[in-house]
C-alpha cells in the first residue's frame, strides 16, 4: 500500500487502523472493543465493591469479636504483660476461725491519737558496736480510748426523784483502754547492726520488731495516763450522751456522778 507521494507504508498484521472517531479499537483476530474495555484491559480489572449484605456481615462479625474480647478481659482480669519476670502474689492463707465470743458493755467515750518514738540500742560489753550490737529508731502510731463500763449499771445506781423530773446516775470512773497500734502507719526509721549481727541475719538470726511495738504501747499508755485529758473528755462525752438520751424520755434534770468523784 502506498500513499499519494508514492511511498509504500507497512501495516501491522496484529492491529487494524483506528476509526476516525476513535471509539472502537481493533485487536488481533478482528475483535472490536470500546475505549472503556481497552482501558480496563490495559490497567487491570476494576475491583468490585462488596455488596451491602456482605459488608453488613463483616461489620457484625468484627463487632462480635470486639465484644467477646472485652468480656474475656473483664471477667478473667486478663492483661497482657511484656515482662516475663513479673512477680505475683499467691495467698495460701487459711480462713479465719472463730474461737470464742465475749459480751462487751464498754462505752468508748473519747479517743486520743498518739505518736511515740522508740530508740532502742542493744550492745555487748567489751565488743565494739560496729561488730556486735543493734540500734533501732521506730515511730509508733496508735490510739488510746477512755472507756466507761455500763455492765454494772442497775436500779441501785439510778435514782429518780419523786416528781419524775430528775434522775441521778452513778457510774464507774472511765478507764484507759489498751493502745491500738496502727500497723500501716507505724514504721522503722533506721536500723544499725554490727557486722556479726548482719552475718547472723543471713542464717535466720535476725531479730523481730515485736519488742518495739510493746515498748510503743507502754509509752502511749503512760502518756495518756499522765495527760488526763482523755479521761476528762470521756466523762464529758458520757454525761452529754446520757443527758440527751434521758432528756428525750422526759427527764428535765439528768445528773451523772462518777465513783472516783464521790467524797
Amino acid at each position: 500500500m502506498s500513499d499519494e507521494s508514492g511511498r509504500s507504508t507497512k501495516r501491522s498484521p496484529d492491529t487494524l487502523p483506528l476509526p476516525e472517531d476513535g471509539v472502537a479499537t481493533a485487536t488481533k483476530g478482528g475483535d472490536m472493543s470500546t475505549d472503556g474495555e481497552t482501558s480496563s484491559r490495559r490497567g487491570g480489572r476494576i475491583p468490585r465493591l462488596p455488596s451491602p449484605g456482605a459488608l453488613f456481615r463483616i461489620l457484625a462479625l468484627l463487632l462480635v469479636l470486639v465484644v467477646a474480647a472485652g468480656l474475656v478481659s473483664f471477667v478473667a482480669g486478663w492483661r497482657p504483660s511484656l515482662n516475663p519476670f513479673k512477680e505475683r502474689e499467691i495467698d495460701r492463707s487459711s480462713p479465719a476461725v472463730l474461737r470464742s465470743l465475749e459480751d462487751l458493755s464498754d462505752y468508748h467515750a473519747a479517743s486520743g491519737h498518739f505518736e511515740v518514738v522508740v530508740d532502742v540500742e542493744e550492745d555487748t560489753k567489751w565488743i565494739p558496736s560496729s561488730l556486735k550490737g543493734e540500734r533501732v529508731l521506730f515511730v509508733g502510731i496508735g490510739t488510746v480510748d477512755a472507756v466507761v463500763n455500763f455492765g454494772g449499771l442497775d436500779v441501785d445506781r439510778i435514782i429518780v426523784s419523786e416528781d419524775g423530773k430528775t434522775v441521778t446516775i452513778r457510774l464507774p470512773a472511765p478507764t484507759l483502754s489498751k493502745p491500738q497500734m496502727d500497723f500501716e502507719r507505724s514504721y522503722v526509721v533506721a536500723r544499725q547492726r554490727g557486722a556479726l549481727d548482719r552475718i547472723g541475719g543471713l542464717f535466720g538470726g535476725q531479730s523481730t520488731d515485736q519488742g518495739l511495738y510493746i515498748k510503743a504501747t507502754e509509752q502511749m499508755t503512760a502518756a495518756a495516763a499522765a495527760d488526763g485529758q482523755i479521761i476528762a473528755l470521756g466523762k464529758a462525752n458520757t454525761t452529754s450522751m446520757l443527758q440527751g438520751l434521758l432528756g428525750a424520755l422526759g427527764y428535765e434534770n439528768v445528773s451523772v456522778i462518777y465513783e472516783e468523784d464521790q467524797k
